[in-house]
């Protein structure tokens, strides 16, 4: 293998990592520290990384010469940040030297060929225990947890249902918008007599808590431009579940505020 072959495979090994990472809910900062740690521990003397949340872009240097590549990483809602933790885990073990280049590459091809960690009907179960967890939070008693779990389940089912090239932001208006809808059926229906516990427990699914955390460290971490994209996607997709919900509750004749 000459040094040209060697360092397109360096070159794929880095972006197949960072692509792991970033589109299962890595922040920024973590992508490229990863993918220098790699690049160094396969021989590259010189790796230059350039991460935002829809791209990659990598340097890497061999024996006087330099290459560079990068990946478009397209939107999905497959947060796993159990991978997240693997590939992490696999960069400073073959950093150490624990394992060959070849090992490293055959395990990274495992971890994005596996199932999730946890099936969905687990996830959606999580999901709905959680809601209701929150609607009892906010002031509601048995019957808002039953009606938060099943709205939450609700949401977080039909936000999965959707492809994923139906734009983010559509996904979870509609999910919203079914989830809500059968909260305020149900305080109709005299089921539920608390409409904001109910409410809340069909959106929290929804909330883009990881989006927003991922802004902040990035932000931190001196990532302005993730950062301010982060933010700006989680603020966007925290409008289109305001905008559901109102909808719902003016059509239902409630109003946004009781």
């Amino acid at each position: 293998m000459n040094s040209e072959q060697s360092q397109d495979r360096v070159l794929d090994l880095c972006l197949r990592a960072g692509d792991l990472m970033l589109k299962h809910g890595a922040e920024t900062s973590r992508v490229e520290e990863t993918i220098v740690r790699i690049g160094r521990a396969s021989g590259a003397k010189l790796v230059h990384s350039f991460v935002t949340p829809t791209g990659i872009f990598i340097s890497v240097g061999m024996i006087g010469a330099e290459k560079t590549g990068l990946i478009r990483i397209r939107t999905t809602s497959a947060i796993n940040l159990y991978k997240v933790h693997e590939v992490n885990d696999l960069s400073r073990r073959y950093e150490r030297g624990q394992m060959t280049f070849e090992e490293m590459s055959d395990r990274l091809r495992a971890i994005h060929d596996a199932p999730p960690h946890f099936r969905i009907r687990w996830q959606h179960l999580a999901a709905a225990i959680s809601s209701g967890a929150f609607a009892v939070l906010f002031g509601g008693g048995w019957r808002e947890f039953l009606i938060g779990a099943i709205c939450g389940w609700l949401s977080n089912t039909t936000m999965d249902a959707m492809f994923d090239n139906v734009p983010r932001f559509l996904r979870v208006f509609t999910a919203a918008l079914v989830g809500v809808s059968l909260a305020v059926m149900s305080v109709k229906s005299g089921f539920s007599s608390n409409l904001e516990a109910a409410v809340i427990g069909a959106v929290i699914p929804l909330v883009p808590g990881l989006s927003l955390t991922n802004a902040i460290r990035d932000l931190m971490a001196g990532e302005l431009l993730s950062g301010v994209a982060r933010a700006s996607e989680a603020t966007l997709t925290a409008f289109a579940i305001a905008v559901a919900v109102a909808l719902v509750l003016s059509f239902a004749s409630y109003g946004v505020a009781r």
